[in-house]
């Protein structure tokens, strides 16, 4: 987020030119619904993520510890979100608002703006950080081009978080526009903040379409591949939150910042919390695969009753029809060739031809058959039960 300083404005709009209807209405609802809801939707799934981790023994790593602080930075905003609406009037048009709290909700907002900012950072250096480690050493081209992404994004939207404070002296009249001293002219933090806004969209989606060339490379199946590059290519999703958060910084020039900061508000949650979002999502795999697992389990071990069944129900009424007419206790004439039973391949559901002397051995092995993806082969940083290599050995 990107705030102009209060001090600049000269003079407060009143609305008379706005019908009653216009003069009154608040963003106040829309902004506790929208970033309550992001709020708790990143929360599960980041917790999911880690969950999804634990559940497979796989260690914490950079890419973790640095989402779980940018949740945490998103966290703490998001409860001073709800004071600033609640109890100082954010949302409102400024001449509903008591001027007695006008200096609160400039510092507040700036302390608010500052959070953004830091958490969409950090969510963005977090997803490019998992992208480094799915490099190989041959793709030196494309970790020096993840590195130059994240090193001028934070440059660009750190510089940002320190304009909020930097750009007047003393620092104090950023929210407290009587006391003496400068400030930069408006047109200067207004187009820097476009530009680090559009910048900062650019990295989204450009971090969204780079996996499909990491991931496209590697041994794996088809549907696969498309799985996994369409769950990492989410923060496309966040990538138009920064637009749209961009396209509201023009209106706070007006005067009435109380009101129209709220869309800056909504959407530089949005942004942070759907790139954490996007940053989980193809970690949740692991969720399917075992969801998928259980299924097959629970068939194989339906089928090798069946094929249980099957063998007796077979053994007993072909015991009669393989000795010679005319030989008592099969003494004579007992056919030469092996006895045959059928059993149910479960993962195919079809019956193939099995050997007498091994069916009783078979029947009992496939009772104890579970179709778990994973065990035996190398491992990957999603799911450990796809692809042929080892991409992040612990």
């Amino acid at each position: 987020m990107f705030i102009l300083p209060r001090n600049q404005i000269q003079g407060l709009p009143t609305g008379d030119n706005l019908s009653p209807s216009q003069r009154h209405d608040s963003y106040a609802v829309k902004i506790l619904a929208t970033c309550w809801t992001v709020e708790v939707l990143s929360g599960i799934m980041l917790a999911l993520r880690i969950y999804c981790k634990h559940k497979r023994s796989r260690k914490l790593w950079w890419d973790d510890y640095i989402l779980i602080t940018a949740w945490t930075f998103q966290t703490v905003d998001i409860p001073l979100i709800t004071v600033k609406v609640v109890r100082f009037g954010e949302g409102q048009h400024v001449w509903n608002v008591d001027r007695a709290f006008l200096t609160t909700l400039a510092l507040s907002g700036n302390v608010s703006g500052t959070l953004s900012i830091i958490a969409a950072m950090l969510s963005k250096t977090s997803f490019g950080v998992t992208l480094l480690r799915l490099c190989s050493p041959d793709s030196r081209s494309m970790s020096y081009t993840i590195w130059f992404l994240l090193i001028t994004m934070n440059i660009f939207l750190g510089l940002s978080a320190i304009f909020i404070w930097a750009q007047c002296t003393p620092v104090a009249k950023n929210w407290r526009p009587q006391l003496e001293g400068w400030c930069w002219d408006v047109g200067v933090n207004a187009k820097y903040g476009l530009f680090s806004g559009v910048y900062s969209a650019f990295v989204d989606f450009a971090l969204s379409f780079l996996p499909t060339y990491l991931i496209w490379n590697l041994q794996m199946e088809l549907k696969e591949k498309i799985g996994v590059v369409v769950a990492m290519s989410m923060g496309v999703f966040a990538g138009l939150g920064a637009i749209a958060k961009v396209l509201q910084l023009h209106n706070l020039s007006s005067g009435d910042f109380t009101y129209y900061e709220s869309e800056l508000v909504i959407w530089g949650t949005v942004e942070s919390a759907v790139t954490i979002m996007a940053a989980s999502v193809p970690f949740l795999r692991v969720l399917i695969v075992d969801h998928k697992s259980s299924l097959g389990s629970q068939v194989e071990i339906d089928s090798s009753r069946l094929t249980t069944s099957s063998w007796s129900d077979l053994q007993s009424s072909s015991a009669g029809a393989e000795r010679s007419p005319g030989a008592p206790g099969g003494s004579r004439g007992t056919r030469t060739k092996p006895r045959t039973a059928r059993r149910i391949d479960s993962r195919h559901l079809t019956l193939i031809p099995q050997a007498k002397e091994k069916g009783r051995n078979k029947a009992k092995s496939a009772t104890k058959t579970v179709s778990t993806p994973g065990r035996g082969q190398p491992s990957n940083i999603f799911s450990d039960s796809i692809g042929t290599q080892s991409l992040f050995p612990q």
